[in-house]
């Protein structure tokens, strides 16, 4: 008796150090140096620039954390409310209702392939009876 199918399930373990593995976020990263330059002949004074990434890093920190701790939690549970109805259509509504299709369009195939024969193929039979009567010689021998 053959082993029964093993269904892959989400992994269990919670990476806490890389927590982008399949860089879905790459296109919102965004470092002081993306954002800010000074170009040559155009420098302000070290402790401006210096403080001005400071700024930049602790407000953008703080401020993510802050709306990570009041949005994180209720928009996870919106979005796992939204993949689970999701994965419900799919499971109950769309893949049932695509088999029916394939099923019935399956019929039709053979339906419309069954005509075309019926109609084309003494056509085809008698055109290829009168074509076979065409003899080539070759005249150069």
């Amino acid at each position: 008796m053959a082993e029964p199918k093993r269904i892959p399930s989400e992994p269990m373990a919670l990476d806490m150090e890389q927590r982008d593995p399949n860089n879905l976020n790459d296109h919102v990263r965004v470092l002081f140096e993306d954002a800010f330059g000074e170009p040559e002949g155009s420098h302000s004074i070290d402790g401006v620039w210096e403080c001005s990434f400071k700024t930049f890093r602790g407000v953008k920190s703080c401020c993510y954390i802050v709306l990570s701790i009041l949005c994180g939690c209720p928009l996870a549970f919106c979005w796992a409310l939204e993949f689970a109805c999701l994965q419900c259509c799919h499971i109950w509504m769309i893949g049932p209702c695509l088999t029916c299709w394939r099923m019935n369009i399956n019929c039709m195939k053979h339906f419309w392939s069954s005509c075309i024969h019926c109609m084309c193929d003494p056509f085809y039979e008698a055109c290829g009876l009168c074509f076979s009567f065409i003899r080539v010689q070759n005249k150069n021998g």
